[in-house]
């Protein structure tokens, strides 16, 4: 306890509680907190649905107290929690594993008050006896650890990024220094990868790979399940989703602990992603998934986020207007504009003419500052050239050999968690 906390201090603790039925240690809480002195309060939950609509009123909580044989208690659930600014402190259970899925501090049933008071006063936020609307919160970094890096393919409807994905995928498991550690993840709504790959009834999808994230880190060899190898290619794929409807189960934390496994068992991730990245004001954090969740967790991870446009001339002007809405957008949403790399995709197979380069150009120009950066190639057809792939893949190395070192995606990453789609100070402070 510190006197902040303390009789008459300034601050004091609110605390929200949540289990399935009522565990012993429940009515302890009270007595615990009466230790510390007045004014601190204890609210459970009346099930999950009652907590996020508490966490989503906008009113400061010190943590969430939540016991660990609760129904539905997992990594999406800790996720949105922390997303409030709320700490979760799991109360009996397995140290490492709750740790690992994202809580803060995993506390022995009995409550010590010694333990009890310690943990609050490190982990929990004191609050303002004069209570003060406060959203977000800074990203708390962990152990730096090697991963690979993770780059996001996507573009307008129609601009063939898909089989720009397919294609560098090839190119770069095919280059000798990166000995075959690549992997494609299938991360759109309309998932067609495994339709464009010749699988047919994949047996395990990001679906099941996501699912299996909810609840623990899947090893290597629990991690290869997900995945199919496609004959005669070096690289692996990992499907999408089988229907369009399936996109809940793909979004949020399990999706971004999912891309992070991958990428510390691999050197290169290729995810093929749609580009509606959504837009949320500051004033919500927390809130139901959208068909743009997978789409911002992914570009929040992404080293180098490529975004594929057309504007050859049977792609007229719309084409260049829909590359610089598309590349607006990511800008808009947070994205870094030294970690967008526009591809532009002209229809003549042998040259790249004159007037495709201005237009294309001048489209990127309006949003990028460094628009000679455009990467103007001849669009190779639904099934590229092995030469295509490999030429793409050099360019691609070449981009990403220019960026700074990662470290481990459960520490710091350029766009912080949580982030893309909205807007801080604190935000710019840590992208600078």
């Amino acid at each position: 306890m510190t006197p902040s906390t303390g009789p008459g201090g300034a601050h004091r603790y609110v605390l929200l509680g949540l289990a399935s039925g009522a565990p012993p240690w429940m009515p302890t809480v009270d007595l615990r907190l009466a230790d510390l002195g007045t004014g601190h309060e204890f609210l459970p939950c009346a099930g999950i649905a009652d907590l996020l609509n508490r966490l989503a009123s906008g009113r400061p909580f010190s943590a969430l107290l939540v016991d660990h044989r609760t129904v539905g208690l997992d990594r999406e659930l800790i996720s949105r929690a922390r997303t409030a600014a709320c700490p979760v402190l799991v109360v009996g259970g397995d140290v490492e594993r709750w740790t690992g899925l994202g809580a803060a501090a995993v506390l022995q049933s009995d409550l010590d008050p010694t333990e009890f008071a310690r943990t609050l006063e490190r982990q929990a936020r004191p609050i303002g006896r004069i209570d003060r609307l406060e959203f977000g919160g800074p990203t708390r970094t962990t152990g730096n650890r090697w991963t690979g890096r993770l780059v996001a393919i996507t573009g307008p409807g129609g601009t063939g990024a898909s089989t720009i994905a397919r294609s560098l995928a090839f190119g770069l498991a095919e280059d000798p220094r990166l000995r075959g550690s690549v992997t494609l993840v299938d991360a759109c709504l309309e998932a067609d990868q495994a339709l464009l790959h010749g699988v047919d009834d994949a047996p395990m999808t990001l679906q099941e790979a996501t699912q299996a994230h909810r609840g623990g880190l899947p090893g290597a060899d629990e991690l290869d399940r997900f995945l199919v190898a496609p004959v005669g290619l070096s690289y692996r794929l990992l499907p999408g989703i089988r229907r369009r409807r399936d996109w809940p189960t793909i979004g949020g934390s399990s999706l971004r602990a999912t891309l992070a496994n991958l990428c510390r068992h691999n050197l290169i991730t290729i995810v093929d992603v749609d580009p509606d990245v959504d837009l949320a004001p500051d004033e919500q954090p927390t809130g139901p998934s959208t068909p743009g969740e997978p789409a911002q967790v992914v570009c929040d991870l992404a080293d180098l986020v490529v975004v594929v446009g057309r504007t050859g001339t049977r792609s007229g002007r719309k084409g260049a207007a829909a590359l610089g809405r598309t590349i607006a957008n990511l800008l808009e949403a947070g994205l870094p504009d030294d970690r967008l790399l526009p591809l532009c995709l002209t229809d003549t197979p042998d040259r790249v003419r004159r007037s495709d380069r201005r237009r294309s150009k001048a489209s990127v120009s309006n949003h990028i500052e460094d628009a000679e950066g455009t990467v103007i190639l001849p669009d190779p057809g639904p099934d590229p050239e092995p030469a295509y792939g490999t030429h793409l893949a050099r360019l691609l190395l070449r981009h990403l050999d220019r960026l700074p070192d990662r470290i481990d995606m459960g520490g710091l990453i350029p766009v912080a968690p949580g982030s893309l789609g909205t807007s801080s100070e604190a935000d710019d402070e840590d992208r600078s």
